[in-house]
C-alpha cells in the first residue's frame, strides 16, 4: 500500500494503517489565535515549526480523495504521522459521504468530521444537508484561518518586537516561505480557486454558502500576494506580470468562473474586491517613476526594467 504522495504505506496484522504525515494538521484557528495575540510562548515557536510546510503549501495541502486514503480509512486504527487514533465506524460512513462531497482525501476527511463530533452531534443523525452545512462551515474556517495564519506571518515579520524570541521565529518562517516559493505556490493556489466547480450535489443554500466561503478564499489569497509584493518579499519579474495580467483578464472578460460564484451580495462584494486587489497589485509591482522617465526618454522599453527593485519598504534582517 502506498501513501498519499506514492510512498509506501505499511499495515501491521493489528488492523493499523499507516499513512504519510503530511494529511494531518492541528486546528488553524487557535493557531491564528496565538499569532494575533502574539504573547510571548515557546509553544508558538514550536507550533510554526510544525506547521512550515503548511504555511507555504497553503490549502494545497488538503488533498483530494485517493483510493490509498480510502482503503486506508477500512483499517480499526489510523496512524498519520506521530498521531494514531481508532476509526470509529459511524465517522468513517460520515467521512466517506464527506469525502465524496468535499473533494477533500478520505482521511483527512475522518480527522475533519471526528473534531467536529461533538458540536455536530444532533447534526449525525439529523438530515444529510443540515450534516453537510455545519462540515462545509468548518472546513472553511480552517482554509481561512490557515490563509490568515500565512498572512499573519508575513505582516509580522515587519512589524513585530525585534528582540522577542516569538518575532525572530516568524522572521525565519517568513523568509523560509519566500525563499521556499511563496509566491508561486500562492498563485497556483489563486489559479485553482478561480476556475474552482462547486460540488453538484447542492441545494440553493449550500451553493450560495460554498460560493461565498470560496471568494473569501481568493481575497485572502490576494492579500497574501499583495503583501508579497507590497513590501518587496519578493520582485515581480516580465513573466509574472504577464501571468498576473492574464489572471486580471480572465476575472473582467469572465473567462473564470468568478461569475457563476457571485451568487449573493456578499459574494458579489467579493468578486468586486478581488478585482480591486488584483489592479492593485498589478499597479505595485510596477515601478512607475521608472517606466514614465523611459517614455519621457523615448528609451526601448524592457519589460524586466518596470518592476519594484529588491528593498523592502521596511528594513527586515
Amino acid at each position: 500500500m502506498a501513501t498519499a504522495d506514492g510512498k509506501a504505506a505499511a499495515a501491521t496484522p493489528t488492523g493499523t494503517a499507516t499513512l504519510d504525515a503530511s494529511l494531518w494538521w492541528d486546528p488553524f484557528p487557535s493557531l491564528l489565535a496565538q499569532l494575533e495575540q502574539l504573547t510571548p510562548s515557546s509553544d508558538l515557536v514550536d507550533k510554526l515549526k510544525e506547521n512550515s510546510a503548511w504555511f507555504l503549501q497553503t490549502v494545497s495541502f488538503f488533498r483530494p480523495p485517493s483510493n490509498i486514503s480510502r482503503n486506508a480509512l477500512l483499517s480499526d486504527r489510523l496512524k498519520v504521522g506521530s498521531h494514531e487514533f481508532v476509526a470509529k465506524p459511524e465517522l468513517r460512513v460520515k467521512a466517506l459521504d464527506i469525502s465524496s462531497f468535499l473533494g477533500l482525501d478520505e482521511v483527512q476527511s475522518y480527522i475533519l468530521v471526528e473534531r467536529s463530533s461533538d458540536q455536530l452531534h444532533s447534526a449525525l443523525g439529523s438530515v444529510v444537508q443540515c450534516f453537510h452545512h455545519l462540515i462545509l462551515l468548518q472546513y472553511h474556517m480552517e482554509r481561512q484561518c490557515l490563509l490568515k495564519c500565512t498572512r499573519r506571518i508575513l505582516s509580522h515579520a515587519l512589524s513585530a518586537d525585534i528582540g522577542s524570541t516569538e518575532s525572530v521565529s516568524i522572521r525565519e518562517e517568513a523568509l523560509k516561505m519566500i525563499s521556499g516559493g511563496l509566491e508561486n505556490r500562492i498563485l497556483n493556489v489563486l489559479d485553482n480557486l478561480l476556475t474552482s466547480t462547486l460540488p453538484e450535489r447542492m441545494d440553493a443554500d449550500l451553493y450560495t454558502l460554498c460560493a461565498e466561503e470560496t471568494m473569501t478564499e481568493a481575497n485572502l489569497v490576494l492579500d497574501i500576494l499583495f503583501l508579497i509584493y507590497y513590501e518587496s518579499f519578493c520582485t515581480c519579474n516580465g513573466d509574472k506580470w504577464r501571468r498576473l495580467c492574464l489572471i486580471y483578464k480572465g476575472m473582467l472578460s469572465g473567462s473564470y468562473n468568478l461569475d457563476n460564484l457571485a451568487v449573493s451580495a456578499e459574494a458579489e462584494s467579493s468578486f468586486y474586491y478581488a478585482k480591486a486587489q488584483m489592479l492593485f497589485i498589478l499597479m505595485e509591482t510596477l515601478n512607475l517613476e521608472t517606466l514614465l522617465q523611459m517614455v519621457h526618454d523615448k528609451v526601448t522599453m524592457r519589460l524586466n526594467s518596470f518592476f519594484l527593485p529588491k528593498i523592502s519598504r521596511r528594513s527586515m534582517p
